[in-house]
């Protein structure tokens, strides 16, 4: 058995196929199958039901599921570790979705290389309403999202508060206002930002706790196209406040909610029994910064 092994299960376990798993890892299907039989004969057990349904983790499958993840995480470090200590450089694979790099940008985070030159960071950036479960369980080391509760097996802290504010033009009845409440806006045209599939904005859970449903006309992922509606349409946009105070308005006025509606920001990585040097590095220089801001 090698890690490889242990990857190539994993990927079917996710997938419930084998043809599917095998055109993710570029593999062919009969290559895959006979990594999962040879698994199963060193357990000596059956790994999976093979039915019409696909393939069934068994209850030996289900086990080593939960403890093979965990042992690439640690093979994974182990790796970079060793890299570093031999002179090569290791990688950090890190994740930013976009309201966050309102508050550290980008250029900040590849400045983290100049520091820790024996550590090569690789970045991504993400639509806030990604889904990132999976990303986290097979590549990604650490991340800066606004929503952690849907990624599994991790360690979150919070890096930075926020709140969501609401954005209207200069001529609209409201931009007289430095404050209104959620009620204000039960007749207007909303534009709020996306979320993820089976979730709901925090802002309409507000509305509907105040007994009524908000009138939404559209969903952004971009907040130059909320601005434009804003600005064009005059609809009224639901944003945050530490992206609104990131960009220059000119037009547009940004208006607080007297009913405070959390928008974090969270610094997350991979729950291990021992995080990686490159890990506490990076995040040992986030928090710094963060403090110094």
């Amino acid at each position: 058995m090698n890690i490889e092994a242990l990857q190539h299960f994993n990927k079917v376990y996710q997938m419930n196929s084998i043809n599917s798993a095998a055109k993710e890892l570029f593999i062919t299907p009969q290559g895959l199958s006979k990594t999962i039989k040879q698994l199963e004969l060193e357990f000596e057990t059956e790994l999976f039901d093979r039915g019409p349904r696909g393939m069934d983790p068994t209850e030996a499958g289900e086990l080593l599921y939960a403890r093979s993840q965990h042992i690439v995480y640690l093979m994974e470090d182990l790796k970079k570790e060793i890299s570093i200590i031999s002179g090569s450089k290791g990688t950090l694979n890190v994740v930013v979705t976009y309201s966050s790099t309102a508050v550290i940008p980008v250029e900040f985070l590849y400045d983290f290389s100049k520091n820790y030159p024996d550590i090569q960071i690789k970045i991504s950036e993400l639509p806030d309403e990604s889904y990132l479960n999976q990303l986290f369980q097979e590549e990604v080391d650490v991340g800066l999202v606004t929503d952690y509760e849907d990624i599994e097996n991790c360690e979150h802290e919070l890096i930075s508060v926020g709140e969501a504010v609401v954005v209207v033009s200069k001529d609209h009845r409201l931009a007289s206002m430095d404050e209104i409440t959620v009620e204000d806006l039960e007749k207007e045209p909303l534009v709020i930002k996306s979320v993820g599939k089976g979730k709901e904005h925090s802002f309409v859970d507000k509305c509907l706790e105040k007994g009524f449903t908000p009138n939404i006309v559209h969903e952004f992922g971009s907040i130059l196209t909320a601005h434009r509606l804003v600005e064009l349409n005059g609809f009224v946009a639901i944003s945050v406040d530490y992206v609104e105070n990131s960009i220059d308005h000119r037009n547009l006025k940004m208006i607080r909610l007297k009913e405070k509606i959390p928008q974090n920001i969270y610094l997350v990585s991979r729950k291990r029994g021992i995080q990686s040097k490159a890990i506490m590095l990076f995040k040992s220089y986030i928090k710094d910064r963060n403090e110094i801001s």
